[in-house]
């Protein structure tokens, strides 16, 4: 694979763990408000900001590294 497509696979998944991310943890928040907490949701909760952190991280590293192809 040529650099460009590489660039091009690493910025796709960092806006899948971005959105996966959000949604994953507004989804766990709306449970944790409408329903009683339970240890599931704390886990959503954990697991939507850690996709959320590494794709922004990602992107980040991504923007830093001047790697980013327009």
């Amino acid at each position: 694979m040529e650099r460009e497509q590489v660039v091009l696979i690493a910025k796709l998944v960092a806006y899948l763990l971005i959105i996966t991310g959000i949604t994953i943890l507004f989804t766990a928040i709306m449970y944790l408000v409408t329903v009683s907490g339970s240890w599931l949701s704390y886990i959503g909760v954990i697991v939507g900001a850690l996709m959320l952190g590494i794709g922004i991280a990602l992107r980040n590293m991504i923007k830093k590294l001047k790697l980013d192809i327009k």
